[in-house]
């Protein structure tokens, strides 16, 4: 009983842990700015569904007709599963969202 317990919380912890062990070393290594997309894709979009909507939508069938970034027509193709792309998509939201942070 322990060790399905163990196996479940390490499970969620890496589901957790995702966007800072896949998503930010990649953009750091392409050196596009996280910040820098969220707040152009919540300008655009300007609801936390509608941003999560179609960022899910680009990552996962890349359109450069669909990009706000599209430098010289080059797009990176991800290869990530949908469910682990939601949690790494609520873990963005929570860390550069703007909503309960202005005072």
């Amino acid at each position: 009983m322990g060790k399905i317990a163990l196996f479940c919380l390490l499970f969620l912890l890496s589901y957790a842990n995702v966007f800072d062990s896949k998503c930010l070393p990649c953009h750091q290594r392409k050196k596009a700015n996280l910040k820098v997309i969220f707040f152009n894709y919540l300008l655009y979009h300007s609801s936390e569904r509608r941003v999560k909507k179609a960022m899910k939508a680009f990552l996962l069938h890349p359109d450069p007709k669909k990009s706000l970034f599209v430098k010289n027509g080059s797009i990176y193709r991800h290869h990530i599963d949908p469910q682990i792309l939601d949690q790494a998509l609520k873990t963005y939201w929570e860390r550069y969202k703007v909503i309960g942070k202005i005072k």
